[in-house]
């Protein structure tokens, strides 16, 4: 099938034509990411806003997420592929390629006017995330969004908002505490990333007590986040333009209190980092329906990854072979698929299907003994024992190491540790089921290989690399990055 061409920021990239049977949604389309966000949140008290907007829905529940933090999340939610296709991993391998066709360029192919409103700074220019916006702008307090949102036509117009909150640093917000349920008292004013980073190894448990007040104040978070994504549903009603939009509602990734041993993101792909909430409003009159069954009765989990590819055939597109498919069509339930790659010496996979989950960690080297040490220096500052070595030569073993390794397979005579997992209502318990256990890695495995293709090692890093101002590097050590 002969390819039309994007003309976006002055380069031709080939896309998909349009699609002969698709529906065709003529009208707005609104994206709302909400960062670190899990889905276990989410309920009537807390995020009241969130609850009703899924009663409103065509479909409300549970997915996966591609990965456990930002940058190969929302990589694989504005390209369709899977983290290790997109090769958007970490630190200077986290910059969207600039011959990917990002959802906002595909959607302004289809001539809509398009506008995005960034805050985690990963999503900053820099990194490729503008590609496509007519508009792009950094979200704050969400002021412009919303007037964006209330002047929004009857046409063809795409609207992205990312809400930071419940990222860290967790703010207290008196005027939300009432959402909490059994809250420890004297909660602090401001739970930093550097307050979370201690514990982020896995060597040093979290008390209990350090547990109960970080988790309250995510939960605080939780329900401000809740609170932003009420204004823009209520501006957006106020457009007059609610029942012709087509709004999704997701999260990038989740967030851990100690549950597998560490905290925030980014460290593993536990159930804790990659379910996330899922809302979508079709318009109404649509005629193509979502094929998925009703999400609370289902238990069924879709990708996240299958967002970009359902709202581009929303709106007539046919997206690229090769990546996610839409909601709009049925596909056999074999799982879904997550990645984690250039942690401590190891890669990380995950494969949920049903109620289990498959965690696949490979060996790309042997751990760094400061590795996590070197991690709070770039975020905490000067650390009170100073470092055998600098930083920079730790991190960069790391990466020959990673860069010369066959992501999956790992250095040969160390073969992945496989571990199974069954999601409960409770909670997630290890599984002792060998013949089980080797069907889902089987699985994972074939799943990789039908995303990514041919397994290899990376190699040295050839792509852009970001370059930031004093002040860029001040706000991502300030959101726990380096």
């Amino acid at each position: 099938m002969a390819a039309l061409v994007l003309v976006c920021c002055g380069e031709d990239k080939p896309i998909s034509p349009i699609s002969p049977k698709a529906p065709a949604h003529q009208g707005p389309i609104v994206l709302i990411t909400i960062d670190a966000l899990r889905a276990d949140v989410i309920g009537a008290k807390l995020t009241p806003n969130l609850e009703k907007l899924a009663s409103e829905s065509a479909w409300a529940g549970r997915a996966v997420s591609p990965s456990s933090w930002t940058v190969p999340s929302m990589a694989a939610l504005f390209t369709g592929l899977q983290p290790w296709s997109v090769q958007s991993w970490s630190s200077d391998r986290a910059v969207l390629r600039e011959d990917l066709v990002t959802l906002p360029e595909a959607l302004k192919g289809r001539g809509y006017h398009t506008t995005g409103f960034r805050s985690n700074h990963w999503l900053e220019r820099p990194y490729g995330y503008a590609q496509g916006f007519d508009d792009f702008r950094y979200l704050a307090q969400g002021k412009r969004a919303e007037k964006q949102l209330e002047k929004l036509g009857p046409g063809r117009e795409f609207v992205w908002v990312h809400i930071l909150q419940p990222h860290a640093p967790y703010v207290r917000r008196a005027y939300l505490e009432d959402h909490l349920a059994g809250a420890p008292p004297d909660l602090p004013p401001k739970v930093r990333p550097a307050d979370l980073e201690p514990y982020f190894d896995p060597a040093v448990p979290l008390p209990p007590e350090q547990e109960k007040v970080f988790r309250a104040m995510y939960e605080l978070n939780a329900a401000y986040a809740d609170d932003l994504l009420g204004r823009m549903v209520a501006a957006l009603r106020r457009s007059g333009q609610w029942e012709r939009t087509l709004l999704v509602v997701t999260s990038d990734h989740g967030e851990e209190f100690g549950e597998m041993e560490q905290i925030a993101h980014g460290g593993n792909l536990g159930r804790q980092l990659v379910e996330v909430p899922l809302m979508i409003k079709l318009p109404a009159g649509f005629k193509t329906r979502l094929a998925l069954p009703p999400g609370k009765q289902s238990g069924q989990r879709p990708a996240t990854a299958r967002v970009r590819a359902t709202l581009l055939e929303a709106a007539g597109w046919a997206p690229e072979e090769g990546t996610a498919p839409s909601l709009f069509h049925p596909t056999e339930e074999t799982g879904v698929l997550s990645e984690l790659y250039s942690g401590n010496g190891v890669n990380l996979f995950s494969w949920v299907k049903g109620d289990r989950q498959l965690i696949w960690e490979s060996r790309f080297s042997e751990p760094e003994p400061e590795y996590y040490r070197a991690r709070a220096e770039g975020i905490v500052g000067r650390l009170e024992r100073p470092l055998a070595e600098p930083s920079k030569v730790i991190f960069g073993r790391l990466e020959q190491a990673f860069a010369r390794t066959l992501p999956l397979s790992g250095l040969k005579g160390d073969p992945p540790k496989l571990t199974l997992w069954r999601w409960t209502e409770r909670g997630s318990e290890q599984v002792d089921d060998p013949a089980e256990t080797e069907r889902m890695a089987r699985g994972l495995r074939s799943a990789w290989i039908a995303a990514n293709g041919k397994e290899k090692a990376p190699g040295k890093n050839t792509g852009r690399k970001p370059v930031l101002t004093p002040e860029q590097e001040a706000e991502m050590r300030a959101l726990g990055y380096l």
